[in-house]
């Protein structure tokens, strides 16, 4: 039990503030001792840290690793001699097969947490794997060519590749049941869950989404509270009928989400306080929503939320590493698709026969509500606004050129953009601009929006890889969502991430018109 030391002089008033004390059931340091008891092993795996999918990154770079060594055991078994010389500088081979074919999958979105899967979830994973080893063997067929050196035959780059393909579809299926099974997800306690809790999983299908929680129940947030007050399936409603800390250990709860509609009406701060010192997660839900969906809960979002939160990088060196990101990855791109670029320009030049503009220039607000000039190959007709009244692009929009059907659904209509990129008007990665007079309609219905022009608009972003193109309000919310995200939780890495991943986008042709 904790105690006030009486020999310590403490002022009046400050004494009369101090919290009451932990009741000696209920202390830390017995919650503590529970805890152990839970298995130190099962609550390693589900701690935020060791997700099962940085888990499953790190399992199939050590198999991808394995492959070439599998590989030229096979190819050699009855020739050692030759088996032992293609064992020349193995530590480099295998670490380059493994990189390259796990940077050809991250690419492809097979390690993205909030990845949104096409065909459903086995064909899906099926096609990323079979186009990442092969753009992986192709990437390395190129390194072969540039540094003889550290080549390997064809039999053993083959039997590499099938191996690896074995490995990956074995851990796929390993992980997949063990989550399904639960043994790695969070088991989640929703505090409270009042109206706005039921609406918001209601509408945007939350748990349909959740990959690695489960929510295991819904209890009152205080005694004192109807039980009609929850609006879910009594079945899944739990009775907090000794102490807080008793119900989270006996059900292995990892997270309690506070979900109440009044904050004010929830159980007593030393009831959470004692869970949280146990290493029991304490959260809101718009927290909680946040970080297994990817994106900012809007509802209910108040100007402090800005204002205290600890993210929000904009510092002197994030702005520095940002900047020297974006000109190396514009020119590394406009070094490999200069001569896709050139064909565009002339198919677009061709179909007008020669008397329209190759190039669309197009005001859009940018950083700090700047409005810039951007670049883009026109893939539509001349006369596509003719009134002057700026329109969002429709699903078989009829003022698109059959030419402009091709490359805006190849996203090569976007490779212009380099060049704002250069003038440092537009980055490689954040919320794409819109334009001026969109914008305006749009800061006047939906809350908060101007927040997306805090940084520069980028060429590629969160909002693009996770939602569909975007043609009405409704679209803008939903992409604000994503955008504020990326906004509060950017990085290199996280930009590079994306870089990366928006490959898949291009290939699957996702959000495109």
């Amino acid at each position: 039990m904790f105690r006030i030391d009486e020999s310590v002089s403490i002022p009046t008033g400050l004494r009369d503030e101090l919290p009451a004390a932990f009741p000696a059931s209920e202390s830390p340091r017995l919650a503590t001792r529970r805890q152990m008891q839970l298995g130190l092993v099962g609550r390693l795996f589900r701690q935020q840290s060791l997700r099962w999918f940085a888990l499953l990154a790190v399992v199939e770079l050590a198999l991808l690793m394995l492959a070439p060594w599998l590989a030229i055991k096979t190819r050699f078994f009855f020739y050692p001699a030759m088996g032992a010389e293609a064992l020349t500088l193995l530590p480099l081979k295998t670490i380059m097969f493994a990189g390259v074919i796990w940077t050809s999958m991250m690419a492809l979105g097979m390690y993205q947490r909030h990845g949104r899967e096409i065909k459903g979830v086995v064909v899906g994973t099926l096609t990323r794997l079979v186009l990442a080893m092969t753009g992986g063997a192709l990437a390395l067929m190129v390194l072969f060519f540039l540094v003889p050196g550290i080549e390997v035959g064809r039999g053993v780059l083959a039997l590499s590749l099938l191996y690896a393909s074995g490995f990956m579809i074995l851990s796929r299926l390993t992980f997949s049941r063990l989550t399904n099974g639960g043994r790695l997800r969070r088991r989640a306690l929703f505090l409270g869950a009042g109206n706005k809790a039921a609406a918001l999983l209601k509408d945007a299908h939350l748990e349909d989404n959740l990959r690695s929680v489960r929510i295991v129940g819904f209890a009152n947030s205080s005694p004192g509270t109807n039980a009609d007050a929850l609006h879910f399936d009594p079945a899944r409603r739990m009775v907090i009928t000794g102490s807080l800390v008793d119900t989270v250990f006996d059900n292995h709860i990892d997270d309690i989400v506070v979900a109440s509609d009044d904050l004010r009406n929830c159980l007593s701060m030393d009831e959470l306080m004692t869970c949280r010192l146990a290493g029991i997660n304490v959260l809101r839900l718009d927290a909680f929503y946040e970080r297994e969906m990817g994106r900012v809960m809007l509802e209910g979002l108040l100007p402090s939320w800005f204002v205290f939160t600890s993210d929000f990088n904009r510092s002197v060196m994030r702005r520095f590493t940002r900047r020297v990101f974006d000109l190396a990855a514009a020119a590394g791109i406009l070094f490999l698709t200069w001569p896709i670029m050139l064909l565009a320009a002339i198919a677009i030049w061709l179909e007008s026969g020669g008397r329209g503009p190759v190039l669309y220039f197009q005001d859009r607000v940018g950083e700090g509500d700047k409005v810039f000039a951007l670049v883009k190959f026109r893939s539509m007709r001349t006369d596509a606004e003719h009134d002057g009244v700026a329109r969002w692009a429709s699903a078989d929009d009829n003022r698109i050129t059959r030419v402009g059907h091709i490359i805006r659904k190849l996203r090569l209509d976007e490779l212009p953009q380099l060049y704002n990129v250069f003038k440092g008007q537009m980055s490689m990665v954040g919320p794409r601009p819109e334009r001026p007079e969109i914008v305006a309609m749009l800061q006047q219905d939906i809350p908060y929006y101007g927040l997306r022009h805090s940084i520069t608009p980028g060429l590629t972003g969160w909002a693009q890889l996770r939602y569909p193109y975007g043609a009405s309000v409704a679209d803008a919310i939903e992409k604000l969502r994503y955008d504020l995200y990326y906004i509060k939780n950017q990085s290199l890495l996280f930009d590079l991430q994306l870089l990366l991943q928006t490959v898949e986008v291009v290939l699957f042709r996702r959000g495109s018109r």
